[in-house]
């Protein structure tokens, strides 16, 4: 049968009543009931080709759904003041978690060696920069690692409530804690800021320091066993001599008296042994340096072995080499800091809502500043279904 006709049959009349049509019309009533689609179809077309085209819409692409299950996640959540607003999926937040300990790990080492340093400066530079400037042999050190140990102790409790947080239980009272916590390390960062600034003016000041302390401990060479050490300790390790130079110990009387046959008056020409060139390849003449020698080869201007370079100098020179190194190293310390506390503010704000992380969940909302309120009740409509993956593809 062709596409499109329509079979009628339509009996009336005295035909109808007669025995054989009677006895056709159960076939006849069977035909018609086939024939009913195909005159549902020919009515549709005729209505399509007399209705206006319409417009083809395209589904909905996977970009499109992905904007707005973020806007409809992010309604799920009331928060004050957030800057920036972050939805982010689990996959993310344990992500967030090896950067925390990859961050804490690093610190840790970090912090170590800076208390190491803190202590090898207040062991041996320490005492040479209190001989020039009264005090700052304590105070460098001191400024390198109070911070440092401070921020260790903060870190190690901010580890124990972040594994807390990751309990299957509800832990609302370690999300709290974990804010004050935070707190605390912005505020210990902001006193780390005002340690560094503070050594900076040092490091610039330089009217503070006193090269008469070092000429003081010269005087006090030959009666103080203790300041004896200390300047011969002083003059060995920096490679210098005097306070300027070798000179000024012309007019200071540092031979002991079983030594020297008159104390009183000065040693011209003499200095301690401690000021010989270690790297001098001739002799060390630290007796009558200004006179030629007789019994062996020696004249003060071609083969002096004693240092001319003064220990103010070079201490001035330690010193801010010191100051600088605690700058740069609490610059670096602060920053590594700054990055685990944002690591650690996006945990603490993506627990905030349900007071845990549940794995099934697919997405959470964190943020750096701001306060979380409550989940916001939606009296809207509801959102429509996920669209299918094939329309997506």
């Amino acid at each position: 049968m062709p596409k499109g006709v329509i079979i009628r049959i339509k009996i009336t009349g005295t035909l109808a009543k007669t025995p054989k049509w009677q006895a056709l019309s159960p076939f006849l009533h069977i035909l018609s009931e086939l024939m009913a689609p195909l005159k549902r179809k020919e009515n549709g077309n005729k209505q399509l080709q007399n209705s206006p085209p319409k417009k083809r819409t395209k589904p909905q692409t996977r970009q499109n759904a992905t904007i707005h299950t973020t806007v409809h996640a992010r309604s799920d959540v009331t928060v004050k003041f957030c800057r920036p607003l972050i939805q982010v999926t689990f996959k993310r937040i344990k992500t967030f978690v090896m950067l925390f300990v990859v961050l804490m790990v690093i610190t840790v080492i970090f912090s170590m060696n800076l208390l190491y340093t803190s202590i090898a400066i207040r062991s041996h530079l320490g005492a040479f920069i209190n001989i020039i400037s009264n005090g700052d042999g304590e105070v460098l050190p001191f400024f390198l690692a109070l911070p440092v140990f401070l921020f260790l102790c903060v870190n190690m409790v901010i580890v124990f409530y972040v594994y807390k947080i990751f309990s299957k239980k509800k832990s609302p009272g370690s999300n709290r804690i974990l804010f004050i916590l935070i707190l605390i390390a912005l505020g210990m960062v902001a006193i780390t800021l005002v340690i560094i600034f503070a050594t900076l003016k040092q490091l610039y000041d330089t009217n503070k320091c006193n090269e008469d302390g070092i000429i003081k401990a010269m005087e006090k060479y030959a009666v103080n066993s203790f300041y004896k050490k200390q300047i011969d300790r002083l003059q060995i390790d920096f490679q210098c001599c005097g306070s300027k130079k070798y000179h000024d110990w012309y007019n200071i009387s540092w031979l002991e008296k079983a030594v020297s046959t008159n104390s009183s008056t000065p040693q011209t020409g003499r200095i301690p042994f401690s000021c010989c060139a270690i790297k001098s390849r001739f002799p060390c003449i630290h007796f009558d340096i200004n006179s030629v020698g007789v019994n062996y080869i020696y004249s003060p201007e071609f083969n002096l072995s004693i240092l001319e370079t003064g220990c103010f100098a070079k201490t001035m020179e330690k010193k801010q080499q010191v100051e600088t190194a605690i700058v740069g190293n609490l610059g670096f310390y602060v920053f590594l800091e700054c990055l685990i506390l944002v690591l650690v503010r996006f945990l603490q704000t993506g627990h905030s809502a349900e007071s845990k992380f549940d794995s099934c969940k697919k997405n959470y909302v964190v943020w750096l500043l701001g306060s979380y309120t409550e989940k916001s009740q939606s009296t809207g409509p509801p959102e429509p279904p996920p669209v299918p993956p094939e329309l997506m593809n």
